[in-house]
């Protein structure tokens, strides 16, 4: 089948990519030491004067809050402030390499040097971040549509009680088949603007819903193969992650390498969704 050579040649043209993945894999890593190193310190002038680790090898302890005190505040604030640092600086910094990447996959003919893969990234990042906004505007849209106004009138109609529950397990199964689509549409946006040099982004908008009238069938089940396998790793990452977590000593070096890994497969899955667009694209209509 086609849409399973298309699978193919992305995953081989993601894997040949694998010094960019690496440099995204670096810069993200650098991006996090920054912020948990100072983390790290507040953690341990905090939990040094207590015994506070002790008591959590046994499980969370409700009181220990207010035993720590003063101290407990300055360490949520500067978990909590950490936290959506990282969360805005990996939208924008994974935002600027998509435009590399995609260059990598719809324009350049063999692979691109570190020089022409910044190059690309930061000609596309105003472009291809205000398409991720628009696209965040517009899955939001279709996630209340899909699950939040039919969770209303069944709050309304049960009094709160949501007796019906079972019943929205039909708008998330519509609401997870819908997003293969905005997927589509928001790569085949990206590849355009990155294969022609144009950062008109409503015109990209305009080439990515085109692109659904050429082989939709074949492009959506390439895609939704993509995406649940991103889904199941991510699942199963998580899982590990959970009931993987070392208390003390190398342990929690060889847990650091193992997150790591798992870090550098999801980069390499996100360059194969963006290397399968990219091949979808070159499907005759």
């Amino acid at each position: 089948m086609d849409y399973i050579r298309i699978l193919k040649r992305g995953a081989a043209a993601a894997a040949t990519s694998y010094r960019l993945i690496i440099i995204m894999w670096l810069t993200a890593l650098m991006m996090v030491l920054l912020v948990a190193v100072p983390l790290k310190s507040i953690l341990k002038g905090v939990f040094d004067r207590s015994l506070a680790t002790e008591r959590m090898l046994d499980g969370f302890d409700a009181g220990l809050a207010g035993d720590m005190g003063q101290s407990f505040g300055y360490l949520f604030g500067a978990a909590t402030l950490g936290g959506l640092l990282l969360m805005l600086t990996g939208f924008l910094l994974f935002t600027f390499f998509a435009g590399g990447l995609f260059t990598r996959f719809a324009a350049a003919y063999g692979d691109l040097n570190v020089a022409s893969f910044m190059k690309a990234s930061a000609r596309n990042f105003f472009p291809f971040l205000v398409l991720a906004l628009l696209m965040t505007l517009i899955i939001f849209a279709w996630t209340a549509l899909i699950i939040g106004v039919p969770v209303g009138i069944m709050a309304a109609v049960t009094d709160g009680a949501m007796t019906g529950s079972n019943l929205m397990r039909i708008p998330l199964l519509i609401w997870a088949l819908g997003m293969p689509v905005w997927l589509l549409v928001a790569d085949h946006s990206r590849r355009w603007m990155a294969a022609t040099g144009s950062g008109r982004v409503f015109r990209a908008m305009g080439a990515g819903f085109g692109s659904l009238k050429r082989r939709f069938m074949r492009s959506y089940g390439a895609m939704l193969t993509v995406m649940i396998v991103n889904v199941l790793f991510f699942g199963a990452a998580l899982w590990i992650a959970a009931w993987s977590v070392p208390e003390r000593g190398g342990m929690i070096f060889l847990f650091f390498l193992a997150t790591q890994l798992m870090f550098l497969i999801r980069l390499l899955l996100k360059s194969w969704r963006y290397a399968v667009v990219s091949e979808l694209a070159l499907l005759p209509a």
